[in-house]
């Protein structure tokens, strides 16, 4: 078993994997930040592919990652992280 961080920059928990076990699209996340990802939607940075948010979604919402061009953990800076494009469906708009 090795030790790694959470993904999520709100987080930053230490946490016990399995040498073997390869980090998702959101990178390795704790059990707890994991959970979120089934009921909320996730801000990533596409740049250093850091978590930086989980935005609660109703019940029966897909969830989806929403991603920013950079984020104050790479190159960006803070008010980077809030520039979020809205995606548009015939049935709803976030």
């Amino acid at each position: 078993m090795h030790f790694t961080k959470c993904n999520n920059v709100k987080c930053n928990h230490i946490f016990l994997i399995d040498p073997e076990e390869k980090p998702g699209e959101l990178g390795f996340l704790c059990p707890e930040c994991s959970y979120k990802t089934t009921t909320s939607h996730v801000v990533q940075c596409s740049s250093c592919h850091t978590v930086l948010n989980f935005v609660r979604a109703s019940v029966h919402e897909e969830k989806v990652v929403f991603t920013i061009d950079k984020c104050s953990h790479c190159y960006g800076t803070i008010e980077d992280e809030w520039e979020i494009e809205p995606i548009y469906h015939s049935d709803s708009y976030i």
